[in-house]
């Protein structure tokens, strides 16, 4: 018994088609039948039979099927545990408004004293991050924690305010401080307004009355529509260190009351028994470091 031809058994169970296992898996329908014989025959049954059209699973063949799910998921595990070995890379996932910059400044920094490298993956949000390290697409991930992530390890990294910008030529830049009436008829600059973040944001601008949003596709976008007067928006501060002078000469902070208590630990979050431990630690460390050190921040 190999996985090669346990994967062929759970693929004609999933595809209910010996010929469509074949194409899924680049093999002739004649290599399929013969997996699937070579296995029946080792194991001394049957694991499939006919009902019309229908492909279905004999006592034997639904005893094994949840096994020979196990032993796939151990055999992925383990060759992604031996190349790390052989290939000391850890692949790591951004939520949103994660300063690129910073993270290639802190990467340089350890190429330049570590024997490993490094895969940038960006992620729509932090939930989405968290499923990567979960299903190993990823190794860590950098996090706001605006929602628990209970199957995974979570080490603080920094405390992060939400901070109120504006481009140069606003309305509103030159206020001593923001207030929700200031809002009324303008319009804000939005990304992914389902996410947990931008729920709250919403929630502490209830009240204003005709106020406009523009939802655009990420905070790069976010950031060239403010600076264009397009309107105003509130943005983890973190993102503002990406290209700091840019961002100091097209873009202005106002003070805002309603979001003065509002703020989250950036964490990066990974599998605690992790074969590659100890050099997420040192990324993680390399980066609070980082931040520290940022007089921006």
């Amino acid at each position: 018994m190999d996985d090669e031809q346990l994967l062929t058994f759970i693929t004609v169970l999933e595809l209910n088609n010996y010929s469509r296992t074949a194409d899924h898996l680049n093999l002739t329908q004649p290599a399929v039948t013969a997996r699937i014989q070579k296995l029946e025959n080792e194991l001394d049954c049957k694991l499939f039979y006919r009902d019309g059209k229908r492909i279905l699973l004999t006592k034997e063949g639904t005893a094994l099927y949840p096994y020979a799910r196990k032993i796939l998921n151990y055999v992925k595990e383990a060759r992604q545990v031996i190349e790390g070995i052989k290939t000391p890379m850890i692949t790591i996932g951004l939520s949103p408004a994660i300063s690129v910059s910073i993270v290639l400044e802190v990467l340089s920094l350890l190429r330049n004293t570590s024997e490993f490298s490094f895969e940038l993956v960006d992620a729509a949000d932090s939930v989405e991050v968290s499923k990567m390290i979960e299903d190993g697409s990823i190794d860590i991930g950098l996090v706001r924690d605006v929602i628990p992530f209970t199957n995974l390890e979570s080490e603080y990294i920094f405390h992060e305010k939400l901070v109120f910008i504006v481009g140069k030529d606003h309305p509103l830049v030159g206020k001593a401080e923001i207030s929700k009436d200031d809002l009324i008829d303008h319009t804000m600059i939005c990304y992914r307004r389902e996410t947990a973040l931008w729920r709250k944001i919403d929630e502490r601008l209830i009240g204003v009355r005709n106020l406009k949003r523009i939802e655009v596709g990420g905070f790069e976008m976010v950031l060239s529509m403010i600076k264009n007067n397009w309107g105003f928006s509130v943005v983890p501060e973190l993102i503002l260190a990406n290209d700091t002078n840019t961002h100091n000469k097209d873009l202005c902070t106002v003070p805002f009351a309603e979001f003065k208590d509002l703020a989250y630990n950036v964490a990066g979050i990974y599998k605690k028994d992790s074969p590659k431990l100890e050099r997420l630690l040192l990324f993680l460390h390399t980066f609070e470091t980082t931040l520290k050190n940022l007089k921006t921040i």
